[in-house]
């Protein structure tokens, strides 16, 4: 490097020969490396700066209307950022406020609809209201018949706090489902409310008794079906009683186990109860001889028949006849032996029998 360059300098007698030149490794030397390292630093220093600068910028082009060149606008990143915001804040803003308009305006015109759906609602709740009265009193009515009901069929009575059957409130979430009604009306939804599912419970409650009722009648039914309750002959007279007496073949003390009924020859035998025949046919002491299982441990037999009826297995109804009055067997005269066993024990016939016309021994 030339010591007439604009950037280098050179001091008199500093490490140079005589024509001027630096000496090899002299001071000037060293003088022309640092000054070339700094310049080197300088540009690079300007181009990050550019580049930085650069950076923070938007250019934007555009052709004016007039001269028609491209002319170019540099705008700062933060501004034009700013600007953005700016304009999409306004714009949701005034969105905001248009729906909300929207909104209270749509509001204004369904308040008066609102209005007249709430009064018909109102007037609609006070039917059922007067509704709910009237099946409460027929529940009432219904439970004081049931009492009567139950007392015939021995059962026991049911109490108010069971005829009550009261349980907890209404459900939290059916209560916050009328928050937007007006408390008159939503008491009285909630009040109705309550009134149908006290008388659900109360109708399910009556069905039961009810069928428990039916129940108990149905066994009665099927018991006094069973139970032998009239005489088996439509006439005559009663010729021996039952326990001791004499016995009419050997003379001596004996006990009889059923009535005699003496009657003429062919006098219908009926059926003192319902049942099923379990034997028809001969029997040695007791001649023809219809037997019938009713039920409930009842049995009774007819005996001496003179013709039989029935066939074994048949089912038969109270007062359905069954024989005709003989002498078979072991016999002295025209007459039917009659036995009641209950659980299978000899019983006294006439303590089943509801009208005893009873006559000469």
């Amino acid at each position: 490097m030339q010591p007439g360059n604009p950037l280098f300098f050179s001091p008199p007698n500093l490490d140079t020969y005589g024509n001027g030149t630096c000496r090899p490794g002299g001071s000037y030397q060293r003088m022309a490396l640092t000054q070339r390292d700094l310049g080197l630093n300088l540009r690079g220093y300007s181009r990050v700066r550019h580049a930085t600068m650069k950076n923070k910028y938007f250019t934007f082009l555009y052709v004016p209307k007039q001269d028609g060149g491209l002319k170019t606008v540099r705008l700062p990143k933060l501004l034009v950022f700013g600007l953005l915001a700016a304009v999409l804040t306004l714009v949701g803003s005034s969105s905001y406020v248009l729906v909300k308009y929207s909104a209270n305006l749509a509001s204004s015109h369904q308040i008066p609809a609102i209005e007249r759906e709430n009064t018909v609602l109102r007037e609609q709740l006070d039917q059922y209201a007067s509704q709910m009265q009237v099946l409460e009193r027929q529940v009432r009515q219904n439970f004081d018949f049931q009492k009567k009901a139950r007392l015939l069929a021995n059962l026991d009575e049911l109490t108010s706090d069971v005829t009550e059957v009261g349980v907890g409130g209404p459900e939290f979430g059916y209560v916050e489902s009328l928050s937007l009604l007006d408390d008159d009306t939503r008491g009285k939804a909630i009040l109705i409310k309550e009134d149908i599912e006290k008388l659900t419970r109360q109708a399910r409650l009556q069905r039961q008794s009810y069928a428990e009722i039916i129940s108990r009648l149905s066994d009665k039914q099927k018991l006094l079906g069973s139970t032998p309750s009239i005489r088996p002959v439509p006439s005559g007279f009663v010729s021996s009683r039952f326990g001791r007496r004499m016995d009419p073949f050997t003379g001596r003390s004996s006990t009889h186990y059923g009535v005699d009924y003496s009657a003429r020859l062919g006098t219908p035998i009926f059926a003192t109860a319902d049942g099923v025949v379990t034997f028809a046919g001969k029997w040695y002491q007791f001649g023809w001889t219809v037997e019938i299982s009713h039920g409930a441990g009842f049995v009774t037999r007819y005996a001496h028949a003179s013709k039989l009826l029935v066939k074994k297995g048949q089912r038969v109804k109270r007062g359905d006849v069954i024989a005709r009055v003989g002498s078979s067997g072991k016999s002295t005269a025209t007459h039917l032996h009659y036995e009641v066993m209950k659980d299978g024990k000899k019983k006294n016939p006439l303590a089943y029998v509801l009208s005893r016309r009873e006559v000469v021994d």
